[in-house]
């Protein structure tokens, strides 16, 4: 909002009152749209850390049953059985797509090639600093989130969690959410990720 208003006190404090309005607007705006749903009921399906490693066959389990729709966004991606669940899940017809951060690319190479080649919808976040989530929305019923990167790191090295969690109301938060990454992402065959012959 720009106020243009000359020669007067009375009106510059109007144009003030004004500003600062329709900025609390906008900050009411922006709190009301992440905040948390009163009374939502989420069914906690499993808490996980690592150490010990292991945790991760949760989320294959997770992705093996799957049966319409996976969801995925992550920074770092270099789990190997997990990428295979996701293989595994659209070989069974389930729509899935992944969302991985643009500047992690290099490192996430073999689990991009291994989706790129099995077919599996791809793009890359590069419109963050880092595109930081590690998130997996399945059937727009279960949620899997956490600290845990879907790595090798994580699964062994690491101290992480990651929880599952059973909720179509917060699923769909989640997949709205995601849905907004995607669509500011670019695919990941983009010319400028290709490697250098």
């Amino acid at each position: 909002m720009k106020c243009y208003m000359r020669n007067s006190l009375s009106k510059y404090v109007l144009c003030a009152l004004a500003l600062s309005t329709s900025m609390l607007a906008r900050a009411d705006a922006d709190r009301q749209a992440t905040a948390v749903t009163p009374g939502l009921q989420v069914e906690v399906l499993g808490v996980y850390f690592t150490p010990p490693a292991g945790a991760a066959a949760a989320i294959v389990q997770a992705l093996d049953a799957s049966e319409r729709e996976v969801l995925v966004q992550a920074y770092g991606f270099t789990h190997n059985a997990i990428a295979q669940a996701l293989v595994r899940a659209h070989q069974r017809g389930v729509e899935v797509r992944v969302l991985l951060d643009a500047k992690s690319s290099s490192s996430n190479r073999y689990v991009m090639d291994l989706l790129s080649h099995a077919g599996v919808g791809l793009r890359l976040d590069g419109k963050h600093a880092i595109a930081h989530n590690k998130v997996m929305v399945i059937d727009e019923s279960v949620v899997i989130t956490g600290s845990f990167n879907f790595t090798n790191s994580a699964a062994t090295r690491n101290a992480e969690n990651f929880l599952v969690l059973k909720s179509n109301t917060l699923a769909q938060r989640y997949k709205t959410e995601w849905q907004t990454h995607w669509k500011h992402g670019h695919a990941a065959t983009d010319e400028r990720l290709k490697r250098p012959n």
